[in-house]
């Protein structure tokens, strides 16, 4: 019996280390990241008659942010039955999703900016989510059906109240076909009653709020919504005062944490609208590793949302597009400063699409991933001047820098060539970010050696000029492994 007792006791000690190891497992498995992706932009490929070179662009795009460890995205539909194109773009990229059957999620942001109403929002959702085609593509989370928003609490609790009945209850029944879209959606959606899970955008106390700001706001929506989701992109991260947005990331964490709500925390590249007088500087990568290590670290989401994969206005792209200039037919430039056919102004953005896999990996497994391979990523803005007309204004540490990650296995020299001038630097091993002076030249060069022995060499894609016809604060960015 004694020894029973004793076989009991070393067995208990196992058993309670292994139930944490599945609790963490399970918790580590729930973390997800999705993309919010423009319908407003295709990409490449502009509308065709039969969808069919749409739906394959939406495949490459799916396979893309599949590739970094991206789940699904979260569909930006800035409108509906005033603008029908949002609902053909949508069903090509369920159609797409569908096809590949890789288990790659789509949900709607329903954009509360314009448009939409409550009819708008309520036919989105039942359109695919009450599809037998489509119904399996829709995300859902324990069991209900994902629907997050850009902007909306103006409409109030009573607003979205209502619709959560509606959608729940089958009630308010949809009542218009959608001629324009893939057949497979294009009659009457069913108003067969829908359980929803509802994680908002909504600007409580504005774009760098408080604790007592989302206190407030979340108050009268306490039985509203199941969690919220911080669109948290104008702000330097890491600046240490205002405007720092994670400080409210930070607010937002804690708030919803502690009303057992569900949140879904922002990553974001870089933030400038060329439609817009005001630019925030995130230093190349480093913003947005502030923004994931503060994920990783501290504030711990439940999901994170990367903004954006296609904003190409706004610059918080990360899809890899060459240029979304060579394609104007596709996507929507016209609120650029630029004529929407003006080559060189955007720029890929494919470093931060790479850097990304490693950021997701750390988050989704809680542990900083083994470098296997080595990697240069590199970001700068092709043009130095800082005096703008019409004028922009300017938040942050703004310097005309080369940007540099540098994910090493081991320690090693980096040389690079900024117009006459090269400059090698002793790099250490591990994840490191660095900047250089920028000079006006060709694109920089970059050459890693290890031992004397040259590992990679890569040229970046654009020049540095120290004017331009138009002010350009997007970033140039790129990559090269070994």
């Amino acid at each position: 019996m004694q020894r029973s007792k004793q076989r009991t006791r070393r067995v208990v000690p196992h058993l309670l280390l292994l139930l944490c190891f599945l609790f963490s497992v399970s918790a580590h498995a729930q973390r997800l990241v999705f993309a919010h992706y423009m319908l407003a932009n295709q990409d490449t490929a502009a509308d065709t008659p039969t969808g069919e070179r749409n739906i394959a662009a939406y495949q490459r795009e799916i396979q893309q942010a599949q590739s970094i460890g991206i789940d699904g995205f979260a569909l930006n539909a800035g409108g509906w039955s005033k603008e029908p194109r949002y609902i053909r773009r949508a069903s090509e990229m369920f159609e797409a999703a569908y096809r590949l059957h890789s288990n790659f999620k789509l949900m709607f942001s329903a954009d509360m900016c314009c448009s939409n109403n409550a009819a708008d929002v309520l036919d989105m959702v039942r359109r695919f989510a009450n599809n037998p085609r489509y119904a399996a593509v829709y995300f859902q989370h324990e069991g209900r059906f994902v629907l997050t928003t850009f902007a909306g609490s103006s409409h109030g609790p009573q607003f979205w109240q209502q619709l959560r009945s509606n959608l729940e209850h089958g009630t308010n029944p949809s009542l218009q076909p959608a001629p324009n879209a893939l057949s497979t959606v294009a009659g009457v959606p069913s108003s067969a009653p829908l359980r929803i899970f509802l994680v908002p955008s909504f600007f409580w106390g504005g774009e760098t709020p408080t604790v007592a700001d989302i206190t407030t706001g979340l108050e009268p929506y306490q039985h509203v919504i199941d969690g919220a989701f911080y669109w948290g992109i104008a702000g330097v991260p890491g600046l240490a005062h205002p405007p720092d947005q994670l400080p409210s990331s930070a607010a937002y964490a804690a708030t919803l944490h502690a009303a057992h709500k569900l949140y879904m925390a922002p990553v974001c590249f870089q933030f400038w609208g060329a439609n817009a007088n005001r630019y925030y500087e995130y230093s190349g990568y480093q913003g947005m590793r502030a923004l994931w290590m503060q994920a990783i670290q501290t504030t711990h989401p439940e999901w994170v949302e990367i903004i954006t994969w296609n904003d190409f206005i706004e610059g918080t792209y990360v899809s890899p597009i060459d240029d979304p200039a060579k394609y104007p037919v596709a996507n929507d430039l016209g609120a650029s400063i630029a004529p929407t056919d003006t080559q060189g102004f955007f720029h890929s953005h494919r470093g931060a699409t790479d850097l990304l896999a490693y950021f997701i990996t750390w988050y989704k497994t809680g542990h900083q991933p083994t470098l296997h391979n080595d990697t240069i990523y590199w970001a700068y803005r092709t043009v130095l001047s800082t005096e703008h007309q019409p004028p922009i204004k300017l938040y942050g540490p703004v310097a005309d820098s080369l940007y540099i990650t540098a994910n090493l296995t081991a320690p090693a020299d980096l040389t690079v060539t900024l117009g006459a001038t090269t400059m090698t630097l002793t790099l250490p091993p591990g994840s490191n970010d660095l900047q250089l002076p920028l000079t006006p030249g060709p694109a920089p060069r970059f050459t890693l050696t290890r031992n004397h022995a040259t590992l990679m060499q890569s040229t970046a894609d654009d020049p540095i000029t120290a004017t331009a016809p138009y002010p350009n604060l997007y970033n140039s960015t790129g990559s090269m492994h070994h």
